[in-house]
């Protein structure tokens, strides 16, 4: 009677099949990074695409865009901080990104920290880049408590985001005795008409992506809650040679950013999103950062 023999894989073929496994993986794994990074920048530019819409739709409807944050002048509440700040422009279009039950929960008359928590503690999707975070990360940890506040006043956590307002190229967006604070596309307690874009709103930028360093997130002076107008560093940015883009991560500055390798993400004031390199040369940036300054924009 016939036996059959069995025939196996010997330690030697073994150990080249897994090799070319190996292979194989090491090859396919920067390809699956790239689509994933290529997924979430186009996720990232359709987030500025729809606030940069809701932005134009804000200004149909009240003949001006949102301020970048407002001061109460009516503080109901009793005890209240009546100096302190209100709201932010990511409070003022909620309504046009389908945020209605949200905005409806903000008091407009009182202060960020007089409002109830479920005002000021919602991740809104849209305001995440998923390349660095998701509105599942939290909310502030740091930096959300008044200038002038009593002993032991905690701090009052909110809302995040990955975008920023562009205001003057100064860093402020109030008058100032060295400016106006007022050349930007954002300012402090009104907002801006497009009429007064008078270089052009395909040559001027409204909303980009803000950069916050590496494992600071969620810490003010940058990336306090985006709702809170009391400091509105952590919800606008500027742009120019005071204020270059930057792609890297252990960069403190305060500057608009990214964590897309090259280049960051800009709403244009006509609605349309582009990307601008991080080394773009910086009076460029400016110009670009800048709504009537009256000069051409070269080529970027």
């Amino acid at each position: 009677m016939s036996r059959s023999k069995r025939h196996g894989f010997t330690l030697i073929e073994l150990l080249v099949v897994i090799a070319i496994i190996s292979m194989l993986i090491g090859m396919l794994l920067p390809a699956v990074q790239r689509a994933r990074e290529a997924a979430s920048r186009i996720s990232c530019a359709n987030n500025l695409k729809q606030i940069g819409l809701a932005m134009h739709m804000h200004h149909n409807d009240f003949d001006r865009l949102p301020p970048s944050r407002v001061y109460p002048t009516n503080v109901i509440s009793p005890g209240s901080l009546v100096y302190e700040g209100g709201a932010t422009w990511a409070v003022f279009i909620l309504p046009y990104l389908e945020q209605e039950n949200f905005y409806r929960l903000w008091n407009l008359n009182a202060t960020y920290y007089d409002q109830v928590p479920a005002a000021r503690q919602y991740n809104v999707k849209g305001y995440f880049c998923p390349t660095r975070r998701s509105s599942k990360d939290g909310f502030s940890v740091f930096g959300d408590t008044p200038p002038v506040s009593p002993a032991g006043y905690q701090n009052a956590a909110g809302g995040l985001a990955d975008y920023a307002v562009v205001i003057d190229p100064t860093g402020t967006d109030s008058p100032t005795a060295s400016g106006s604070g007022a050349n930007g596309s954002f300012r402090l307690g009104s907002g801006m008409r497009f009429a007064e874009f008078t270089d052009g709103q395909s040559n001027t930028l409204l909303v980009g992506e803000k950069h916050v360093a590496k494992g600071r997130e969620g810490y003010g002076w940058t990336d306090c809650s985006t709702y809170n107008g009391n400091y509105g560093s952590c919800s606008s940015r500027a742009a120019g040679r005071s204020y270059p883009l930057t792609t890297n991560p252990a960069d403190t500055g305060w500057k608009f950013g990214s964590r897309h390798g090259s280049v960051v993400l800009f709403c244009f004031a006509d609605g349309g999103v582009r990307t601008l390199a991080e080394t773009i040369n910086p009076a460029t940036l400016e110009l670009l950062g800048t709504r009537n300054d009256g000069q051409v924009v070269p080529d970027f």
